[in-house]
């Protein structure tokens, strides 16, 4: 920073943010121009709790002293145990928890192809959260470890909790960018699931949806795609095995399960 008052200069910047906001403020945030782009979105953890107005406590307990005491003692000890380093602090993982992170990241890389995944709308978000996983992690370890942490290595138990939160995130991510306007194929699954509460079916075929549906937001069958696949790997559907009666002509339209709890109220 160089102002006119002063000059400061930080070699290594490190800034760890912490905001607390309405959920209006996520409304359109998308739409900042530059936002997505320069990947300042995929840069948070985003959760969104329940709101709990009409069910909140009045006059709620204050956290307990003994909390409070242990967890400022802690955090001073983990301050100081760090604060003469003057190169960086690397902390290894156990085979144990390598494998772990590896297996988590084997199972989000499907998720980010753009072709109708469920996280490829935000797959600049999601490409980064094994790597906020295995930050987690080395947070949770040198928590429990408040002497030496980085003399130890982190287990496969620490590694599986950061993997806990880092679904936790994903989901909450998957609501925020919705949200946010940034999911079109999110849009068009509501529209699709709409249709699917409004009729009832405990059973349908992609035809008999593609008959339902605006035109206006699906002009052709092959646009259904996306939403469909969106609906399934939520759990709202389920497709059935395509049976082919011979081998001639064109093959049957895909059919799905619906899940009963589709039809009912506040599903």
């Amino acid at each position: 920073m160089d102002r006119q008052t002063r000059k400061e200069y930080v070699d290594h910047p490190a800034l760890t943010m912490g905001l607390s906001v309405q959920p209006a403020v996520l409304d359109g945030m998308a739409k900042i121009k530059g936002a997505k782009g320069r990947g300042l979105l995929g840069r948070f953890l985003y959760s969104l709790p329940e709101s709990l107005l009409g069910r909140r406590k009045t006059l709620p307990e204050p956290v307990l002293e003994a909390v409070a005491e242990v967890y400022g003692r802690n955090v001073v000890a983990l301050t100081l145990a760090l604060a003469d380093w003057t190169d960086p602090a690397v902390i290894q993982l156990t085979p144990e928890a390598d494998a772990a992170l590896q297996r988590f990241q084997e199972r989000m890389e499907p998720k980010l192809d753009a072709r109708g995944a469920s996280m490829g709308h935000i797959s600049d978000w999601a490409s980064k959260l094994p790597g906020a996983a295995a930050r987690i992690a080395g947070l949770l370890h040198l928590a429990e470890h408040l002497d030496r942490g980085h003399a130890r290595p982190v287990t496969a138990d620490t590694m599986r909790a950061a993997l806990t939160l880092a679904d936790y995130f994903a989901g909450h991510a998957l609501a925020v960018f919705d949200r946010m306007g940034a999911n079109d194929t999110a849009e068009r699954a509501r529209a699709v699931l709409d249709v699917l509460k409004a009729n009832q079916w405990s059973e349908i075929s992609k035809r008999d949806v593609f008959a339902k549906v605006s035109r206006s937001e699906f002009p052709t069958v092959a646009e259904l795609d996306s939403a469909l696949n969106l609906l399934e790997d939520r759990g709202y559907i389920r497709a059935l095995p395509v049976l082919r009666t011979g081998t001639r002509g064109r093959p049957p339209s895909p059919r799905y399960l619906i899940h009963p709890d589709v039809s009912t109220p506040g599903a």
